[in-house]
């Protein structure tokens, strides 16, 4: 899994610091303003390489990314959180949520 998000942005850096530990898989978290993401990760919507949204990106099974950006990340992410990050996952949902 890929996170994309804007550093500027408290609620954003919280999310993409606590996510990864409420994930069973492993995740990648990445500024938007970092100057290589177009690189990396050509798909990315430019109105995430902007700073304009956050994004979650999920790998298939042809090693393509799938993104969700938004909050439309919340259904990649349930798949794959900790049974015991439930609540944890939902606050920060919460804090998403607030931050739209």
């Amino acid at each position: 899994m890929v996170v994309v998000y804007d550093v500027s942005c408290p609620q954003c850096s919280r999310i993409a610091r606590e996510l990864p530990d409420l994930l069973r898989v492993p995740v990648t978290v990445r500024s938007c303003r970092d100057p290589r993401l177009a690189t990396a990760y050509p798909t990315l919507a430019p109105r995430v390489r902007a700073c304009a949204a956050p994004a979650l990106g999920t790998s298939l099974a042809d090693g393509s990314i799938r993104w969700w950006p938004g909050l439309s990340g919340a259904l990649a992410v349930l798949p794959v959180v900790r049974p015991r990050g439930l609540l944890a996952a939902a606050g920060l949902l919460w804090t998403a949520l607030r931050t739209r």
